[in-house]
């Protein structure tokens, strides 16, 4: 439970959460109108992090002489929260080292950039936050990230305002600077690379792992409140989600541990996105009012690590047109080896407002060249860059960069910017980007085509971002669906002159985000009435009467279903067709040709066949003939296509679906499958898992909104695209999972379940390389197999109806092995070794294992003969002995014996030394006796085998132990 002060904190958080989402997301009415003066100097600038400590030495102010004296124009300051005010929030704050590089840098001339960090580290946040105020990961632990900082939730009001009166205390100190003119922008950051953005990683035990943010208590709680206001009904958001919840308390922001990126996968994961981006806009626009509140013309630039890459969806940036409504401007980080840093300028300079700024970090790299540093800042100015901001933090890698910033500065600085001319353009949407995990992967190579059409020029190309998302249309599916027909009513063939009563289907339509309450019937012919769901008569006419039926769903919407009852002469005992699918709607582009063929299946009768199938209610341009319709639309609009299926005996069944005719471009490319599912098992009675892979679906242009699976048992749930359980009888499972796109069209691909109890089977195998192993023959119990049969050297497979992680072989007889692998096939042995095929009776023990539990094991024995099966040693000569040298186990054919014979053994070592050996390791079967020498202990070397009877000497054999 919480207690009282926590449970304070979180009311006050969410209470003022509550009051954001009452006005739509406005979070910040107030804020001032981004500036629009246009500067076009170029800048190069030094960015100083500002990490070390108060009482630790600091090369900064040496640093900024050596930046101005290779030519920079600029010094981009970060002003730490927790290095002012080191302590507490009643310290003196610790100004000193920030006035002085600020006024450095301004007496030589170089313009000022401000990073107001509010991030803190771990070990300093007493007297500003808690611990509960952090943000919190997809796994529930408080961020701890880069250099040990942590940050505040961006929902969390009361924090969030101690933050930005930090930030007004930073402005009003340096004010001056923006009525000096010496000013070029004002940042606010929270995460430990100093960002303005969700974090991407977790600190946990010294390793840093990926994760996504912010699951604290508040920004659950906001969310399920949010989704409830959008979607009104549980019903809908389980439609929607693919999920099962039963009321939305359940609703928690998705996680997928496995891979935390794939958590903004599907309409889930886009609520998901939407819901932490109003938070993360929330909170710029209230740093954006706390620094105008005090100078409106200062211009405010949000920091980012980046916009487009896989991480940019953990990071909330992906959005970033809407999230920089009423900044000035974006900076982002470029990895100076792996991006390609003209589209990153192309992606955040395209249809940006006049004025807009551009900026773009280079993080020095000792690994890279002067070369590669230059390249980084020609490309960015190039495609329109105002500002490349070059992070040293020692003064040994500031001389190291001497070369490439006295080059970038000599050929940059002496040149105003002009208006950029893009030879092209592409965009993408934004549930693209989200559902890939960054636009990179959606739009790049589109891009690349056009930006690098001649290698040796490239040119800017415009990149559009379409927030489709983002836009109120997004939330139409939020929306009450109306319901379709699930199971067209068949034709009734009825006798004249006698009653009639027919009870409609249930099941006639069906509703996906809700239930149908209740049905009514069309016009009625005069001797049909229909009540309580029944229809009754007594048909004094011969003909067909068509019936109209509509469903009605609890939020008033219907739909249409016919059939048609057919008086006859007499009683008719043929059983109508019946609809075998369901007909998806199409969408088609008008002025393009297209085709749609109903599939053979799709009507069944259940006592003769389908002699034609018939569409009605064509528009001019549509024709039917073999099946097909195909047709080129010359006008917008819907048509409803009505198809009839009869049978042999005329009777028939009725069902319709839509075709809607749009422009081009908003025509919707159905979704597809990569691949197949394997066949999955699982057991009886033990808990069951297995996961969708993560792209087995995609979308050419938009993205997953929902799976869905059809004939589940009730046993199996499905969630988050895991399916889980626990079956408790035997049997096989077809399941259809369904993935539809956000325009409705779907794809899907079966996935057929076993349920069964465990077993291993055996097959005995040619042992050698991959080229020469063959499979000898399948292995069950008792199987005696010919010596002169088996090639010189032998392999064993073991196969199971179940996935493992490891099989571990144990193989007795005249021969020992034991082994463990976890390489499918199973076998023995996984080189090209084996055993030789030594005549006797074996017993084979393997055991499989998943996650280190055993979940099956299965023995059998076997035998090799050179004799017969009930002789294996028929045919071998007496005090044969095998193998020779010898690894554990010694196998001596004996002769036959008399009931009072007692046989007696021991071994003898080369020195004379005798010992004995008792009965549990000597296994006689079949006159053969295996002589375990393992269980001796015996070392590598010379020994003798000596056997007596009653006390006289029989036989002596000698070996070389291995």
């Amino acid at each position: 439970m919480l207690n009282s002060t926590c449970a304070i904190k979180f009311l006050t958080r969410f209470s003022l959460l509550l009051a954001v989402l009452a006005v739509g997301g406005n979070v910040s009415a107030q804020s001032q109108p981004r500036t629009t003066e246009i500067d076009t100097q170029r800048y190069l600038a030094l960015m100083l992090l500002n990490l070390t400590t108060p009482d630790e030495a600091s090369p900064e102010l040496d640093l900024i002489r050596s930046a101005k004296d290779y030519g920079l124009n600029a010094v981009y300051i970060t002003v730490p929260w927790d290095k002012v005010y080191f302590h507490a929030p009643t310290d003196t704050p610790l100004w000193g080292k920030f006035d002085q590089q600020i006024k450095l840098a301004t007496d030589l001339g170089m313009k000022v950039a401000l990073r107001i960090h509010l991030g803190r580290h771990s070990t300093r946040i007493k007297g500003f936050w808690e611990v509960s105020d952090s943000q919190f990961s997809h796994s529930n632990k408080p961020l701890l990230s880069g250099y040990q900082d942590t940050a505040f939730g961006f929902d969390n009001q009361p924090i969030v305002d101690k933050g930005a009166a930090f930030v007004k205390e930073v402005i009003n100190r340096y004010k001056h600077l923006q009525t000096e003119k010496k000013l070029l922008y004002v940042s606010v950051t929270t995460t430990g690379t100093q960002e303005g953005e969700y974090p991407g990683g977790l600190i946990e035990n010294g390793k840093e792992s990926s994760a996504v943010y912010d699951y604290s208590p508040s920004m659950v709680k906001g969310f399920k409140e949010f989704v409830k206001s959008k979607y009104k009904k549980i019903e809908r958001i389980n439609f929607l989600w693919g999920m099962t919840f039963k009321s939305f308390d359940e609703a928690n922001p998705p996680a997928t541990a496995w891979e935390p990126h794939l958590s903004f996968r599907q309409r889930y994961g886009k609520d998901w996105y939407i819901y932490r981006h109003m938070m993360l806009k929330r909170f710029t626009e209230q740093m954006v009012t706390a620094i105008k509140s005090v100078d409106p013309t200062i211009k405010y630039v949000s920091d980012y690590g980046s916009v487009f890459d896989s991480q940019s969806a953990s990071r909330g940036t992906l959005g970033f047109r809407d999230l920089n409504e009423k900044t000035d401007g974006i900076k982002i980080n470029d990895n100076l080896a792996t991006h390609d840093h003209r589209w990153s300028v192309d992606i955040l300079k395209s249809d940006a407002p006049p004025g807009f700024i551009t900026a773009n970090e280079l993080f020095v790299s000792s690994y890279l060249d002067n070369n590669a540093h230059m390249k980084q800042i020609n490309e960015n100015f190039e495609h329109g860059a105002n500002v490349v901001a070059v992070v040293v933090s020692q003064k040994d890698q500031m001389a190291r960069a001497e070369g490439f910033l006295r080059q970038g500065a000599t050929v940059w600085l002496t040149k105003p910017m002009t208006p950029i001319v893009y030879a092209d353009s592409v965009s993408y949407r934004l549930s693209a980007a989200t559902e890939k995990g960054g636009a990179q992967g959606v739009i790049y190579d589109e891009w690349a085509k056009r930006a690098y059409a001649d290698p040796a020029k490239p040119r800017p190309i415009r990149i559009r971002l379409v927030e489709d998302i983002l836009s109120p249309s997004y939330w139409d599916d939020a929306s009450n669906y109306v319901p379709y027909v699930f199971r067209p009513v068949p034709m009734q063939i009825i006798p004249v002159n006698k009653d009639f009563e027919y009870r409609l289907p249930i099941d006639t339509f069906s509703d996906v985000d809700g239930k149908i309450v209740r049905m009514e019937v069309g016009a009625l012919p005069a001797w049909l009435r229909y009540e309580n769901g029944i229809l009754r008569g007594r048909p004094t006419t011969l003909g067909d009467y068509r019936i109209a039926v509509k469903g009605i769903d609890d939020e008033d919407g219907s739909a249409e279903a016919f059939f048609t009852i057919r008086v006859d002469t007499r009683e008719n005992a043929n059983k109508p067709p019946t609809v075998d699918s369901n007909f998806s709607n199409q969408m088609v582009a008008v002025n393009k040709p297209f085709t749609i063929t109903i599939p053979k299946t799709a009507f069944v009768d259940p006592d003769g066949e389908i002699t034609k199938v018939e569409a009605s209610g064509l528009p001019a341009w549509l024709s039917f003939s073999n099946g097909v319709l195909s047709g080129t639309p010359s006008t917008l609009g819907d048509y409803r296509i009505i198809l009839k299926a009869y049978d042999d005996l005329n009777a028939f069944v009725e069902t319709y679906f839509t075709i809607k005719v749009v422009e081009p471009q908003f025509l919707n490319a159905p979704p597809f499958a990569t691949s197949t599912l394997p066949v999955k098992y699982a057991q009886i009675n033990m808990p069951f898992n297995y996961i969708l892979p993560a792209n087995i679906f995609g979308d050419p242009d938009g993205y997953i909104s929902s799976i869905t699976v059809q004939n589940r048992p009730s046993w199996l749930n499905f969630a988050l695209n895991e399916f889980s359980g626990t079956p408790t009888e035997e049997g096989e499972y077809r399941l259809i999972i369904r993935a539809y796109d956000n325009a409705g069209a779907y794809v899907e691909i079966p996935l057929i379940l076993l349920v069964q109890i465990p077993e291993i089977r055996f097959e005995l195998v040619q042992a050698g390389s991959k080229v020469d192993q063959r499979v000898i023959r399948k292995l069950s119990g008792d199987d005696v197999i010919p010596y002169d049969s088996l090639p010189p050297s032998l392999n064993m497979y073991a196969y199971g109806n179940f996935e493992y992680d490891k099989v571990t072989f144990d193989l007795n007889g005249p021969y020992r092995r034991k082994s463990t692998t976890a390489i499918f096939p199973y076998a023995m042995y996984e080189d090209a070794s084996g055993f030789a095929p030594y005549v006797g009776r074996y017993t084979l023990t393997v055991t499989a294992f998943k996650e280190d539990s055993a979940v099956v094991t299965n023995s059998i024995e076997f035998g090799i003969s050179a004799g017969d099966k009930s002789d294996i040693t028929k045919d071998m000569e007496n005090w044969a002995f095998y193998p020779n040298p010898v690894e554990s186990i010694m196998n001596i054919k004996l002769p036959e014996y008399k009931p009072e014979d007692n046989l007696t053994w021991e071994i003898v070592t080369v020195a004379g030394k005798r010992i004995p050996l008792v009965s549990s390791q000597i296994k006689i079967s079949d006159s053969l006796a295996n002589v375990d020498l393992d269980a001796i202990g015996l070392s590598s070397g010379i020994y003798f085998i000596r056997v007596e009877n009653n006390g006289e000497f029989l036989k002596q054999f000698r070996i070389f132990k291995k």
